[in-house]
């Protein structure tokens, strides 16, 4: 398999194939967070997951992305957090490609094995709630352009009493919800976009910072 490149951004665990050119992966990235933020202000994605990833999905859609696809919703039981990298393939919908599905995987078996992941999901959990999280594996087609597949990831807590450690250990099980979809992005797609999308993450980013 080619060598990849596995960015975590905010909750967006985005995967690129090495022929991914770094402008592509520029616009992805900013993409990927306007969709986040634009589901995030319509939507609770901790009480309405589904319309949350829809409409996320959806702004992708709008901005450039040519809907190529879409992925059977999932759903599996787990009973230790790290269990994530032995779920069946099916739990993942099924990816439009061989690559795209392997370059899934492999991100989330990096995240696992990496020394941020406790970090990662211990600053997320508590018993009895739910979060999400993106699975983003992008690769380049001959022609320039990069397909992209949406693995959105629901995960709720089922804790038969509070863990010290919720990395470490789950008292309870786990269900994991999957949805998403696969899209066709070139920068031709997204020029009419960048701009307007740019100004609003700038405009996010400075309203965050007021806030602390």
């Amino acid at each position: 398999m080619s060598a990849r490149i596995n960015l975590l951004q905010s909750r967006n665990l985005v995967s690129f194939a090495a022929d991914v050119s770094a402008q592509l992966r520029a616009d992805i990235l900013d993409c990927l967070l306007y969709a986040q933020l634009s589901a995030d202000q319509k939507h609770d994605r901790r009480r309405n997951w589904k319309p949350w990833i829809d409409q996320y999905q959806r702004t992708l859609y709008k901005n450039g992305g040519k809907l190529t696809g879409a992925i059977n919703p999932g759903i599996a039981t787990i009973g230790h957090l790290r269990d994530l990298r032995r779920l069946p393939a099916g739990a993942f919908g099924s990816a439009t490609t061989p690559e795209l599905h392997a370059l899934m995987t492999g991100a989330l078996q990096t995240l696992l094995e990496s020394e941020h992941a406790s970090r990662f999901f211990n600053s997320w959990f508590s018993s009895g709630q739910s979060e999400s999280f993106q699975i983003v594996p992008c690769r380049a087609r001959e022609s320039g352009a990069v397909e992209i597949l949406v693995c959105g990831m629901q995960m709720t807590t089922r804790a038969v009493k509070p863990a010290l450690t919720f990395w470490e250990t789950l008292s309870g099980d786990m269900t994991v919800r999957t949805n998403g979809a696969s899209f066709l992005l070139t920068e031709q797609s997204y020029a009419p976009h960048r701009e307007e999308i740019s100004r609003r993450l700038a405009v996010a980013a400075n309203n965050a910072i007021a806030r602390l």
